[in-house]
């Protein structure tokens, strides 16, 4: 998934894409928001007004909420409940959220009062607006989503934008009823989710050159056996990564049956593609989705109590987004193992040639690898299945979800993640040098010189070179490595 530059996002609050999000919260891209949201935005603070008119009990509008639902609440004293509704929900501390984090949050929670249907005034959408283009900071605790909504969370952004005006009936809630934060995260661990996993397989295919598998399972005939949609993205992303290289000639393949860490990585990866698939379909459709309650229906005229906070679709896309990892991850450590063991790859022991000292070379390189691959699946663990509580808001509160977590540890995994692959980077170029046969594919002979840039062959003294100066070339030239990943279209 390329991120979308944009330099103006016009907001609607019906067609917020993904790309957009990225291009808003990480590229600086600035906003607008369209006459048509507006137009919406104020219509549906009219029907909500009607109906607090009409004497109609609306909940957070005309009624206190969670324990004391059964409280009117006066309209004289709308502004003051307001205020301490907000600061009765900040309770928010621990670690602040990364800029891109927030500038996310503000985003999906503008789009959402965009839509019309929380009852919101045009006012504190365009407010939002003015401090996304100010790139005004925002402290938002990261802890403190309530299971529903991340109203905490939504309490820092909601003081941090509006506590100097005067909220009228419901906006308060409709600020602190949203998902904002748990769709952000979402929608950004994915991003860099679904980038590594393409990273993954570019270099799981120099591995290939490094040991000298058998491209076989990539061959065509292979891949239309199984007629799934993500074997076939990286089995022929393979295929053009190795493009010219010798393993594809005779006597290039050492074996007929490779390890399945070699084997079924394209197997492996599809999966992975065809499940983030299914994620990627349902955070796009939570950006556009109400989250609040209740909901104003434009079409109707009315309001209708909801559960729109219940975020166990989000929740549960996380959980399958981030399971796909594990085998991924594993097949990786997997491939380093062999790589490093003599045995497997029939290389040099540890693969640094004997100076007489005995040094184990690339063998801790691959232990170190082992155990943030053992942390990183820790991570893939599903949160959907979560403890149920009774105790709260008089029992009425009695499921929560984890989706706010689930994006964090999204987040999370992608940075273990980057890790993960540019040390298998680090051993397939050794073992492709070591081995020395040639040539390497038309991509992966790039992936290899690019590598090579800043991590230097191992010659035998020499201890294996340090990760961080790739990760760091990696992160610096995201454009070069784009272009390579994208060879295989």
């Amino acid at each position: 998934m390329q991120s979308l530059r944009q330099d103006i996002v016009e907001i609607t609050g019906q067609h917020l894409a993904m790309e957009q999000v990225v291009s808003v919260s990480r590229n600086g891209s600035k906003i607008t928001l369209s006459p048509d949201a507006i137009e919406r935005m104020a219509r549906g603070r009219s029907i909500l007004e009607e109906a607090i008119a009409r004497g109609e009990r609306i909940y957070g509008a005309t009624t206190s909420v969670g324990p004391k639902t059964t409280a009117s609440i006066s309209q004289a004293n709308t502004a003051e409940f307001s205020r301490r509704l907000l600061r009765t929900h900040n309770a928010g501390h621990g670690p602040l959220a990364a800029k891109d984090v927030t500038r996310a949050t503000v985003l999906n929670l503008l789009n959402s009062l965009a839509s019309g249907t929380t009852g919101a005034r045009p006012v504190l959408a365009e407010r939002l607006v003015d401090a996304l283009n100010a790139d005004r900071p925002i402290a938002m605790h990261l802890w403190g989503s309530m299971g529903q909504s991340d109203m905490s969370s939504m309490a820092d952004v909601a003081l941090a934008v509006f506590d100097d005006i005067d909220l009228e009936a419901g906006e308060a809630l409709a600020l602190l009823n949203s998902s904002a934060m748990s769709t952000a995260v979402a929608v950004l661990s994915f991003v860099d989710l679904h980038r590594l996993l393409q990273l993954s397989t570019l270099v799981g295919a120099l591995s290939m050159e490094g040991y000298a598998a058998n491209p076989s399972t990539v061959s065509e005939i292979a891949l239309r056996s199984r007629p799934f949609d993500g074997l076939d993205r990286h089995g022929s992303a393979i295929r053009k990564y190795i493009e010219g290289s010798y393993i594809l000639s005779a006597g290039g393949p050492r074996n007929l049956q490779d390890p399945l860490c070699f084997r079924s990585m394209a197997l492996i990866h599809g999966a992975a593609e065809d499940s983030l698939a299914f994620s990627r379909q349902q955070i796009g459709r939570e950006l556009n989705a109400s989250q609040g309650n209740p909901v104003v229906s434009l079409e109707h005229g009315s309001l209708a109590a909801v559960a729109n906070f219940d975020m166990v679709t989000l929740c549960m896309a996380l959980d399958v987004m981030r399971l796909a990892f594990a085998p991924v991850f594993t097949s990786s450590t997997e491939r380093l193992a062999k790589l490093v063991d003599t045995t497997w790859s029939g290389l040099a022991i540890g693969l640094i040639e004997e100076d007489g000292i005995g040094a184990p070379g690339f063998n801790g390189v691959a232990l170190f690898h082992k155990s943030i691959t053992s942390e990183a699946r820790l991570l893939t663990a599903p949160l959907a299945g979560e403890l149920a509580s009774s105790s709260h808001s008089n029992g009425v509160m009695d499921r929560a979800s984890l989706a706010a977590l689930g994006g964090r540890r999204g987040l999370e995994l992608a940075q273990l993640g980057t890790s993960i692959v540019a040390m298998e980077l680090i051993v397939a170029a050794q073992a492709a040098e070591l081995r020395g046969r040639t040539p390497l594919g038309n991509v992966t002979g790039q992936l290899f010189a690019f590598a090579r840039q800043t991590i230097p062959f191992a010659a035998a003294g020499q201890r294996p070179p340090n990760v961080q100066p790739l990760l760091e070339q990696l992160q610096s030239n995201r454009d070069a490595v784009d272009c390579m990943i994208a060879a295989s279209n």
